[in-house]
């Protein structure tokens, strides 16, 4: 079966008393483009989940977020931010530093005043052990991976029965245009013989020679070779649809022949009738191929 580019899956796990989130998001795109966004302490797993992700899907932009949910108050620990207090305590002696030099206001720093600044209390987990804390988190990504797959492939069952019946729509199209040929070529043919032999007189030697030209200009007119590629062209599509594999780019190709050749379909005939059909045939192209956008 195959699958839409667009998705959504999520999957949470705990370990040391801290609940992660993982999340990834996948919308179309013509290659497999991943964006992995995660803290600084867990960057080490970036590559990790970029295989997990290149490894199920070929096509996408994918986007991946690991959050911290919350921290369970049996493993809570209190803790001081010392990287933070380090920095907004030199930030503030400057400040202290700047007014009394320009505006000659006193005033000495005390801890009151660093607490009551952000992020210098954090609430820690317990102790994690980095190896357990890594195959939790791939696990978790896998997990939300899968939700992706399935949602991926939902949304692809229905693309593939919107495109199979617009598929057998342009089949349908292109029986109406086969039958029409044969009254065609007649018809174009007996127009041709009578107005050469209004032209001629009726004289048999000119009426041999021009019968063989008219031949020759009937045959250059007939659209038999481009129905049966087109036919083809359909036959390979609904393959391409039943097998259910990376199937985007080559029914997009296979999409532009079927274009060419009825723009050619629609050059060559004379027929209202067939025009009408050629024009009705482009425009289910279309539909179809801004469908296959959404498809791996």
């Amino acid at each position: 079966m195959i699958q839409s580019m667009t998705g959504y899956g999520s999957g949470d796990g705990v370990c040391g008393g801290i609940t992660y989130r993982v999340e990834v998001r996948s919308v179309n795109h013509r290659y497999c483009e991943i964006n992995v966004r995660l803290p600084d302490s867990l960057a080490r797993l970036e590559q990790r989940i970029r295989n997990t992700i290149s490894g199920r899907f070929s096509r996408g932009k994918f986007d991946v977020y690991i959050s911290q949910v919350d921290i369970s108050a049996r493993y809570a620990e209190p803790a001081l931010n010392i990287a933070a207090i380090t920095q907004y305590q030199s930030i503030l002696k400057e400040l202290s530093e700047f007014f009394n030099v320009n505006f000659k206001i006193k005033g000495e720093i005390g801890i009151a005043d660093i607490l009551a600044l952000k992020e210098m209390i954090v609430v820690q987990g317990g102790d994690i052990n980095r190896p357990e804390l890594d195959e939790i988190l791939m696990k978790i990504a896998g997990k939300s991976v899968d939700n992706l797959m399935r949602m991926r492939l939902k949304e692809g069952e229905i693309i593939y029965k919107d495109l199979k019946r617009r598929v057998n729509r342009l089949g349908t199209l292109t029986r109406h245009i086969e039958k029409r040929v044969p009254a065609v070529i007649q018809g174009m043919r007996r127009r041709y013989v009578d107005r050469v032999k209004e032209l001629s007189g009726g004289q048999q030697a000119d009426m041999d020679r021009l019968s063989q030209e008219i031949a020759v200009m009937v045959e250059r007119l007939d659209i038999t070779e481009e129905i049966v590629r087109v036919g083809s062209h359909i036959v390979q599509v609904k393959e391409k649809l039943d097998n259910g594999i990376v199937v985007g780019r080559t029914i997009d190709f296979l999409l532009q022949e079927i274009n060419r050749e009825v723009n050619t379909i629609a050059s060559k005939s004379s027929d209202v009738k067939i025009s009408q059909i050629a024009v009705d045939m482009k425009a289910e192209i279309e539909r179809i191929r801004e469908q296959v956008q959404n498809v791996e």
